[in-house]
């Protein structure tokens, strides 16, 4: 059985992927999830603090599927992983992906909400630093060495940003560009 919080991040999620974070009211979230507004002032503290909710949702299930990836595979084997993993989960979560692309473009452009971004931002970034402590060093086939954690901000804001780009244009992502990804971020690898 769906809990009352999860029951209002999903109707949260359907509503703020059809409208920005300034247009859509917590009378509709409300109705959407058969939960009292008053309810939702239970779990969540603002509206703010809701949105907030769904992007750390975004960023905890993305950081779910490459938490698993051993260290120990190749190196070209594991950025593979890596990629697969972060595609399968974009492909499957199409309606968080527009929910934080809106909040990034909605938080972006008004410095009252920009804070609670900034802050959810910043704990990705240190999963994403730690993560890439664990993969480890990257060495390219001239023998540059580059650390895990800028190879990994260099992937993740790669695949995010076309991911972003393709949905703006209304594009699904497809399998193709997931084993273009992999091509593109394998070729200069050291075996």
């Amino acid at each position: 059985m769906v809990d009352k919080k999860q029951k209002i991040l999903e109707a949260a999620k359907k509503i703020f992927a059809e409208k920005s974070y300034f247009e859509a009211t917590l009378e509709e979230i409300s109705s959407s999830s058969g939960v009292k507004k008053s309810t939702i002032y239970y779990y969540f503290s603002s509206k703010l603090d809701l949105m907030v909710g769904l992007i750390e949702q975004v960023i905890l299930q993305a950081m779910e599927k490459v938490k698993d990836i051993n260290p120990t595979e190749n190196q070209i084997e594991r950025v593979a992983a890596i990629i697969e993993n972060l595609f399968n989960f974009i492909m499957e979560e199409r309606e968080l992906m527009t929910v934080f692309q809106r909040a990034g473009y909605d938080f972006l452009h008004h410095h009252n909400t920009l804070e609670g971004f900034k802050k959810v931002m910043d704990k990705f970034q240190v999963f994403r630093d730690n993560f890439g402590d664990t993969i480890g060093n990257i060495v390219t086939i001239n023998g540059l060495i580059i650390t895990g954690k800028d190879f990994m901000r260099v992937l993740t804001s790669s695949i995010w940003g076309y991911c972003m780009d393709e949905s703006k244009e209304g594009k699904i992502i497809t399998e193709d560009k997931k084993e273009m990804f992999k091509e593109i971020f394998t070729a200069f690898l050291r075996e």
